[in-house]
């Protein structure tokens, strides 16, 4: 674990800044300040890609005054809100600079810590992905809870260490990039993707600072929204939910049979007799329980074949000036 800087900079490197957006007209232009200022000490080459994901507000305004000012921040207008998994990926693939940082447009995190990626990726690894101390975390309790599921989660489906820390502040080679880029899902997630593309052993935990909301509001990432983010892991990226059923089917046609065979055994046995009519409803009721079960775990999976199969595109872009 990385907790302070290499001091080992070429400036020769070149760096892409992927940042979804959304409801940030408030807090762009000091994003903006720090994060040049940042990169403008570690690099040369840069750009900052800028994915509005359809706000409401003047946050697109903000943006294109920023690109207007500077050539260097490419900004890209979505028609309809995607989420912040399809923003970030969408600025993945405009990213054409050797190494490609992900980080939230809210300054809970710091691109002042930016050196610390750029570091850990010229020495060798592929992925880094920041880590923030539980002690600093400024998120809600219910975020907390659903950023603790995501990781077991992907622990479980996916094979990455408990101790390896996740957040959307995370570097990779301009390789991995393309990797991700070619992705054609309906529903991405960032760190399954790089999991799934990544051994481990490539990566590397970086410790980083964490601090509340610029613009001192709630988050936009809702419950609603983290828990749909949820989902899409756990059907998008495993067949643990059909895996599980299996079992579950087989758990259940066992206590059939264990059943049928006790009261078989009663009633050969003993004078006592089972009534037929009661028994019978609910075991059918019962087998018909987990036969809809299993049907809508069946149809989850259809259901993402069928929306792949009528995708429009991934990404809903309206406007770009990418120049």
């Amino acid at each position: 674990m990385v907790r302070a800087r290499l001091q080992v900079i070429d400036k020769t490197v070149s760096v892409s800044l992927v940042v979804p957006v959304y409801k940030s007209a408030s807090t762009l232009p000091e994003f903006y300040a720090r994060a040049s200022a940042t990169l403008d000490q570690i690099c040369n080459d840069w750009e900052i890609i800028l994915i509005d994901d359809a706000s409401p507000d003047q946050t697109w305004c903000a943006a294109l005054t920023l690109h207007e000012k500077d050539p260097r921040i490419k900004i890209v207008r979505f028609a309809k809100n995607k989420g912040q998994q399809h923003a970030t990926l969408c600025g993945i693939t405009y990213a054409r600079k050797r190494f490609v940082v992900t980080i939230d447009d809210d300054l809970q995190c710091f691109p002042e810590d930016l050196p610390l990626f750029i570091d850990l990726l010229q020495a060798g690894s592929h992925v880094v992905i920041g880590k923030i101390p539980k002690a600093e975390k400024q998120h809600s309790a219910w975020r907390n809870l659903a950023s603790r599921l995501n990781q077991k989660l992907i622990s479980k489906i996916l094979g990455k260490p408990t101790s390896f820390g996740l957040s959307s502040y995370r570097a990779m080679s301009q390789q991995v990039a393309k990797q991700l880029a070619r992705y054609q899902g309906s529903h991405p997630h960032v760190a399954a993707m790089l999991f799934n593309s990544v051994p481990v052993s490539m990566m590397a935990n970086v410790t980083i600072r964490h601090a509340s909301r610029a613009d001192g509001g709630p988050s936009t990432y809702t419950l609603g929204k983290m828990f749909q983010t949820l989902s899409f892991l756990i059907v998008n990226y495993s067949l643990l939910p059909l895996r599980y059923v299996v079992i579950w089917g087989f758990l259940v046609s066992a206590s059939s049979i264990l059943f049928a065979v006790f009261v078989l055994l009663r009633t050969l046995l003993t004078d006592h007799v089972v009534p037929g009519w009661a028994s019978l409803a609910i075991l059918v009721s019962f087998l018909a329980g987990n036969i809809l079960l299993a049907l809508g775990v069946q149809g989850e999976y259809l259901g993402r074949l069928v929306e792949n199969a009528t995708d429009l595109g991934q990404f809903p872009i309206i406007e770009e000036h990418v120049e």
